[in-house]
């Protein structure tokens, strides 16, 4: 088994300079996570990627690095690469993800050049992959990847996970139809995807849920060929390196260097990428701000600005650092003096040590993103600070603002209240600043990057292993259960209704039991070893009308009624919440002539089989999340069925009224068999030695097996009841 990891770059760097070659490996946190995982773990590292160097260099050099992993490059066509890379993932998909859908510059051959570059990484792969690998996809460039490796190995163990926000569902929308559901779709390839924090992950299932009609169960996504558990696994540092680097004597020294420059100065200190999304022109405005507000402390302070070089070939970039540079101009002009610099702009990257004697040098980390997936940075600086002195500060669109609580949070866009947070960091009592720290630095050492990189995969795997894979009931299967069913001196069966027993119909009152199905139930009922029980969710009167003259058990309204020789309620009272259900409900008939309402006892029930396809879609997406908000904190639960919403008593249960009613009683054979989502709460129960489960159709279930349609589940009745008839 190896981990084949997949991102746009590499963890390593072949450069040409005077003739000579350079390798270089990167010391980020990714790559060294996922090495340390591997190395742990004893599993082979493959690392996939897209190349910056030509196949020229790669062959006269891949065996010139430390081979503690493996390299596989990709080589894109430079015209492909730029279309891919900047047009699409950076033009659209980064700007729309951090909430800039104005700066969206959508095309249809950016959006064909980004699929294009999926299927060659795919392609590469496939040439590589074994059974038993895990393949970890990540981040946005490669959001189509999963489904397409999934659909040349279906039974693959993928991780999905993305490094930058996941936006609402009406942000998303904007893109065109096609690549949204390109984008979802290729996610849910995934066994498991994903995202910084809870928010990103809800995003991502609403959009799931209303552009697609996946609905999810915890989470929980059920596919033909498998499930996709969707979750939050904030990524973080390796916090002893940033630690520990506090008392390297090289840092040390440029410590003293930078205190010794600006005296007695408080130093506020921020190191950002050049983007859009880092919300620099706000920092310098709220700078400006605390300046005029509090003109105490001019002369007093000076804040260092670090911004690192990026993606300079996107225009977007170019202006931003325009419009930086001129407000850092205004601000040292109109601010400062000969004697005092306000703003100490530098544009170049720096080195770690050097960048660990800024973050030990700053009395206060100035950390304001308009929007970010997690910000490392943010980590680093409260890691770095051994000497627990300092103050972050910390913009609350960064996701770790939902881990570190003992930051100074602050809204980007405020300037006003920035500069009363400056005004109060540094005035902080030195006490305070080693309690905060303190804290943060206790939570980062035990949520490092090892142990985000550790559950991810643990968890990869543990989904892949619970992902049933429902058997076919043919064959030497089919044979072994009739054998079971024979030998057996007690036997159970438990029979869902609509689209088991009888095909769905364009009204539920339609569906009634032929003949055949009648006499197949009877002869079945008849056997004394038999005990035969129909779980469905129709209500009692109809049940009772169609079925009550056999002897059968019976269980109504999903698990709301129960009937051995009377029914029998299992809720007591007329659930409060009905009527307000009904009126919603019969707004949404009003708007979509044929869609119509099904008033249960237990439960109301919206139809839209018969509503114009794309029409019914839409408005249950609607009223699915309508719903959603209304009945919250109400004892329901809402079920997004096959063409129906409804809402139901959360008691109201096949699988806990089947637990406490019936399974209770010794049985040496039992089997169900079901279609619908309602059915799984059953399947899930049914684990014993001697206890089977069948879905019927298609889906993702925790059914031991499948059978394809109705007829072809009265024709296994059938002989389930010759072999009946001859015991």
């Amino acid at each position: 088994m190896k981990i084949i990891t997949v991102s746009y770059r590499l963890p390593l760097s072949i450069k040409k300079q005077k003739q000579k070659v350079k390798i270089t490996q990167s010391a980020g946190g990714l790559a060294t996570a996922i090495l340390s995982y591997s190395e742990k773990s004893n599993v082979n590292l493959t690392w996939v990627g897209v190349a910056d160097f030509d196949k020229n260099t790669w062959e006269d050099n891949k065996d010139r690095y430390e081979k503690n992993f493996d390299i596989e490059p990709v080589f894109l066509d430079k015209q492909l690469n730029r279309q891919f890379y900047n047009v699409f993932s950076n033009s659209v998909l980064w700007a729309l993800f951090h909430y800039f859908p104005s700066f969206v510059e959508y095309t249809d051959y950016g959006f064909e050049a980004y699929k294009a570059a999926n299927e060659i990484v795919a392609e590469k792969i496939n040439s590589i992959y074994e059974p038993g690998d895990i393949v970890w996809i990540h981040d946005y460039h490669f959001l189509g990847l999963p489904k397409l490796v999934r659909e040349h190995h279906p039974d693959a163990k993928i991780g999905f996970f993305l490094h930058i926000p996941f936006p609402n569902f009406e942000i998303f929308r904007i893109l065109p139809n096609k690549a949204k559901r390109y984008i979802l779709e290729g996610i849910l390839g995934s066994n498991v995807a994903g995202f910084h924090t809870w928010d990103n992950t809800i995003h991502f299932t609403e959009c799931v849920e209303k552009i697609l009609g996946i609905p999810h169960k915890n989470f929980l996504f059920s596919q033909d060929s498998h499930r996709t558990k969707a979750g939050s696994f904030p990524i973080s540092i390796d916090f002893s390196k940033f630690y520990d680097a506090f008392d390297k004597e090289k840092v040390i020294t440029l410590r003293n260097e930078i205190k010794e420059l600006y005296g007695d100065k408080k130093i506020i200190f921020s190191v950002d990428r050049l983007d859009y999304t880092k919300g620099i022109t706000n920092r310098l405005n709220a700078f400006e701000k605390f300046l005029q507000k509090y003109p105490e402390w001019k002369e007093k302070v000076v804040f260092l600005l670090v911004l690192v070089p990026s993606r300079e070939e996107i225009k977007k970039y170019g202006e931003r650092k325009r419009m930086i540079e001129l407000n850092i101009g205004r601000i040292n002009g109109n601010m400062g003096n000969y004697k005092w610099t306000p703003v100490v702009y530098q544009y170049q990257s720096v080195d770690f040590d050097k960048l660990i004697a800024l973050y030990t040098s700053a009395d206060v980390a100035l950390i304001s993103p308009v929007r970010d997936g997690m910000n490392l940075v943010a980590k680093e600086y409260v890691a770095s600070r051994k000497d627990l002195r300092g103050a972050l500060i910390l913009s609350s669109m960064a996701g770790a603002a939902k881990e570190l609580k003992e930051a100074i949070t602050i809204n980007p866009f405020d300037a006003e209240m920035i500069a009363d947070k400056l005004y109060y960091s540094l005035n902080m009592e030195e006490d305070e600043q080693a309690r905060r720290l303190e804290r943060m630095q206790r939570y980062l050492q035990k949520h490092d990057v090892f142990w985000w990189a550790s559950r991810f995969l643990e968890e990869t795997e543990e989904i892949h292993k619970r992902d049933s894979k429902a058997k076919a009931l043919h064959g030497d299967e089919r044979s072994y259960l009739l054998q079971k069913f024979e030998a057996a001196e007690k036997r159970l069966l438990l029979l869902d209704f609509d689209g088991t027993l009888v095909n769905l119909q364009a009204r539920p009152e339609m569906a009634v039991p032929g003949q055949d199905v009648l006499e197949t139930l009877s002869q079945l009922s008849a056997d004394p070893k038999n005990e035969v029980w129909i779980v469905s969710g129709r209500n009692r009167e109809f049940l009772q009308e169609h079925l009550g003259h056999l002897n059968l058990g019976m269980i109504a309204e999903h698990g709301g009624y129960i009937k051995n020789t009377e029914w029998e309620p299992v809720i007591a009272g007329t659930p409060e919440w009905k009527e307000q259900v009904i009126d919603i409900m019969q707004d949404y008939v009003d708007t979509n002539v044929e869609s119509f309402v099904e008033v249960k006892e237990f439960g109301v029930a919206w139809h839209y089989r018969n509503v114009d396809e794309k029409q019914g879609f839409n408005a249950s997406r609607e009223l699915l999340m309508l719903l959603k908000n209304y009945m919250h904190n109400t004892p329901t639960q809402i079920i997004d069925g096959n063409k129906v919403i409804e809402v139901k008593h959360y008691m109201a249960h096949k699988g806990t009224t089947c637990k406490n009613n019936v399974l209770c009683w010794e049985h040496d054979f039992v089997i169900a068999f079901g279609d619908d989502k309602t059915d799984e709460d059953l399947f899930e129960l049914l684990t014993g030695e001697n206890e089977f489960s069948v879905k019927v159709g298609k889906g993702n279930t925790a059914a031991r097996y499948r059978l394809e349609n109705v007829e072809e589940v009265l024709f296994f009745l059938k002989e389930l009841e010759k072999v009946s008839v001859m015991s």
